[in-house]
């Protein structure tokens, strides 16, 4: 639970006392697979999700097999709050590589954030990042080029990352296939890697063993219009 309270720290000054009604929760650790669903389309959600390690998906199949990925969630992501209305999911959810999950009732979870108003406050805005995102994920697909779109997801993942692992670098760890990328993009694999290959020409980044560095971050970040702070990390200093 340290990610998540981490995480939900971002936005509300939260002491260890507040934190522990949740942590103590009963609970289930989970595994899963790369490829491996948690969450179904028409699943109805009576448990809340937090991811203790690795990185999941969000996403919408079409009939017709095509895939479109909504968002990444990091280590620390909580979902899904629409268990909290015990609904049935509209959209999936399934692991980008091995993720390990604490699996809380909904009910123990928000009982627990019912009686601490600053934790539930933390919530909130973790739940306006969220919606942030996704707005941005719209823009990102509706209006930019497939140049900006690569370029603008991978200073996001970035700043996402750092806000996980306390710093920013300028290292990009993407520990999943480069077709998630592509279909969190809108975009073929063979276009996306034409694209890193276009980044790598005109000196934005460049890939090493560990994954890809960001060479020119200020000057990719006016190239694709990347604002950080739809993000809301202020509070950890990670913005432009």
């Amino acid at each position: 639970m340290k990610t998540l309270m981490k995480r939900v720290g971002h936005y509300v000054d939260l002491i260890d006392d507040e934190f522990e009604n949740l942590s103590q929760l009963p609970h289930r650790m989970e595994t899963r697979r790369p490829g491996e669903e948690i969450v179904a389309v028409g699943d109805t959600i009576d448990f809340v999700f937090v991811i203790e390690s690795g990185w999941a998906i969000r996403y919408r199949i079409l009939d017709d097999g095509r895939r479109q990925i909504l968002n990444f969630m990091l280590p620390g992501a909580c979902f899904d709050m629409m268990s909290m209305a015990y609904a049935k999911s509209d959209h999936a959810v399934s692991a980008a590589t091995e993720v390990t999950l604490r699996r809380i009732k909904s009910s123990d979870f928000l009982r627990a954030i019912s009686t601490r108003p600053k934790l539930a406050t933390a919530f909130w805005w973790v739940a306006i990042q969220e919606e942030a995102i996704l707005r941005e994920q719209i823009i990102r697909i509706g209006r930019r080029s497939a140049k900006e779109r690569v370029a603008h997801l991978l200073l996001e993942l970035n700043r996402r990352i750092a806000a996980v692992e306390g710093r920013l670098t300028d290292m990009i760890d993407l520990p999943f296939p480069q077709a998630l990328f592509a279909d969190a993009l809108g975009l073929s694999i063979v276009h996306v890697s034409r694209t890193l290959t276009k980044l790598k020409t005109e000196g934005y980044i460049k890939t090493v063993s560990q994954g890809i560095q960001i060479l020119e971050r200020d000057k990719m970040a006016e190239m694709c219009d990347f604002d950080s702070r739809y993000l809301h990390l202020e509070r950890l200093k990670l913005t432009d």
